[in-house]
């Protein structure tokens, strides 16, 4: 790929980045406001269309910098692009609304830079962070509402490298640069806005957040062949994944106002806190995960995996929140009729056909209700057959449940699209003649 066309790339895929978190407003999932949000998944469409399970699995045209062991496979400079759109119903025992978005998903780059060692640098969102909530609250005297309102996010800046250490063992490490700020409000509006005793109170934080996390991985790989064709070439590959805990620094502004409603406007009556430029931390928790691929070389592959995030140790500026250890498991398959078939009627036969599910116990506890979610993923991927490189299309369809009905909870019932798109060729190699 010509440099030129690369740099017009990365300048239109900028566009885009600016342009989809311009729509982020859109994305209102009533549980963004815990934590540090919606977190996103930290894979490809390939991925997401196989139930999002990453551990275990590499690819020697592709990127995987959810385990960074598997750049070590890389053979071919990789560019991974993509986005997706979600339709979300939102209900409750009394009322149900629809919401919708669409949204800039990743953008990597990946290299081998020997034969030993690939690296890549990703950036995507990390957690999304958008809701309004209003809830009332009467007791035997007074009544009032209470109003949450939150905006924001998390971005994330990942720098990743694998290296073959040999006999099958391939150990991975990243940096990721976590970075952004959230906005929270909530709003307790009494029933008596003229009342010198009940005057209506609008609280504010914000919270910024710019600071490393790490990662480490390893994987262990084995081919082997029971016999003599193309479809007799096996593989098994296991995979560890540990994002490390530690501490992000922070920094909050906290405003609290008294106020009164005029219409929809919002009057300032005196602020009785103003506090700026608070530093702090939060707290990241340690979350552990291990994944298994099988396969035969370009026909089947099947991959499984669990991960286990100590969510419970989690706080910010020193302020537990409602959160409990959690427990993700995701299984996925790809099937390719026939890889290299040629001739007329081919197309169907050379599609990755792909299919998988993922569970998440939650790492959210309200009113004695643990938020699980349970999703089912499908998809394919279409080829685009050049010498030396392998680009590709990726479509994946997850249709998933977050969320209960009871104790007056709110049930989310989603369908996301993600479209991906893979380039590669070989960049980087010395000319023979000119």
């Amino acid at each position: 790929m010509p440099l030129l066309r690369f740099i017009f790339l990365l300048v239109s895929s900028g566009l885009l980045t600016v342009s989809a978190f311009g729509q982020a407003a859109n994305y209102g999932s009533p549980y963004s406001r815990f934590g540090l949000g919606d977190q996103q998944p930290f894979a490809l469409a390939q991925h997401r269309a196989m139930g999002t399970a990453t551990i275990a699995m590499f690819d020697s045209v592709a990127l995987n910098l959810a385990n960074p062991a598997s750049l070590s496979a890389l053979r071919l400079t990789a560019i991974e692009f993509g986005g997706f759109g979600q339709v979300s119903r939102l209900q409750t025992n009394a009322a149900s609304q629809y919401r919708s978005n669409i949204n800039f998903g990743y953008l990597m780059f990946g290299f081998p830079l020997t034969k030993r060692w690939g690296t890549a640098i990703g950036f995507q969102p990390y957690a999304f962070t958008n809701y309004n909530i209003t809830g009332r609250v009467d007791s035997t005297f007074i009544g009032w509402r209470e109003e949450f309102q939150g905006k924001g996010g998390i971005n994330q800046l990942t720098w990743a490298n694998g290296v073959d250490l040999g006999k099958g063992f391939h150990l991975g490490a990243s940096m990721h640069f976590l970075f952004g700020d959230i906005s929270q409000e909530r709003r307790l509006l009494f029933d008596y806005p003229d009342s010198l005793y009940f005057l209506s109170l609008r609280v504010t934080d914000k919270v910024r957040v710019a600071d490393l996390q790490f990662s480490l991985a390893l994987q262990y790989r084995k081919d082997w062949t029971t016999g003599t064709g193309k479809r007799d070439r096996r593989f098994l590959a296991l995979g560890v994944t540990a994002d490390v805990p530690g501490n992000l620094s922070a920094t909050s502004d906290f405003v609290a106002d008294r106020i009164r409603l005029v219409g929809s406007r919002v009057v300032v009556l005196d602020t009785v806190s103003n506090q700026s430029g608070i530093r702090g931390n939060i707290n990241m928790p340690l979350a552990v995960g291990f994944g298994v691929q099988l396969g035969v070389h370009n026909w089947w592959q099947w991959v499984a995996e669990a991960r286990y995030t100590q969510w419970s140790s989690f706080s910010q500026f020193n302020r537990p929140d409602s959160l409990v250890n959690s427990i993700f498991v995701a299984s996925g398959f790809q099937y390719i009729p026939k890889y290299d078939a040629t001739g007329d009627n081919i197309f169907f036969k050379t599609l990755r056909y792909r299919a998988g599910f993922k569970y998440n116990s939650g790492f959210l506890a309200l009113r004695g209700e643990q938020i699980s979610e349970l999703g089912m993923t499908f998809g394919v991927g279409i080829p685009v057959k050049r010498q030396f490189s392998m680009p590709a299309v990726n479509l994946a369809v997850e249709v998933g449940r977050r969320g209960s009905l009871n104790n007056g909870l709110v049930r989310e019932s989603y369908t996301r699209v993600t479209l991906g798109f893979t380039l590669n060729d070989r960049w980087f190699v010395k000319r023979k003649y000119d």
